[in-house]
């Protein structure tokens, strides 16, 4: 989804607060209203926005560089 968004030049970023939120009082208030029941657990959200600056580009790769990680 992140890179679907990237690619029509909507920026994204992970939030991994939705167990929390949606435990609290006002997040139960929420499912309640939105007809979501269940034992459903948030685990996180993708919030979209248009960015208010150019995307940076990415740096040039290194020829023949690896890290191996034993």
């Amino acid at each position: 989804m992140y890179s679907a968004a990237y690619s029509l030049g909507i920026g994204s970023c992970w939030i991994h607060r939705t167990k929390e939120m949606f435990e609290s009082e006002e997040g139960k208030a929420l499912l309640k209203e939105w007809g979501i029941k269940g034992d459903y657990i948030g685990v996180g959200s993708c919030i979209l926005g248009y960015p208010d600056c150019d995307h940076p580009k990415a740096a040039p790769r290194k020829d023949n560089f690896v890290v191996m990680v034993k």
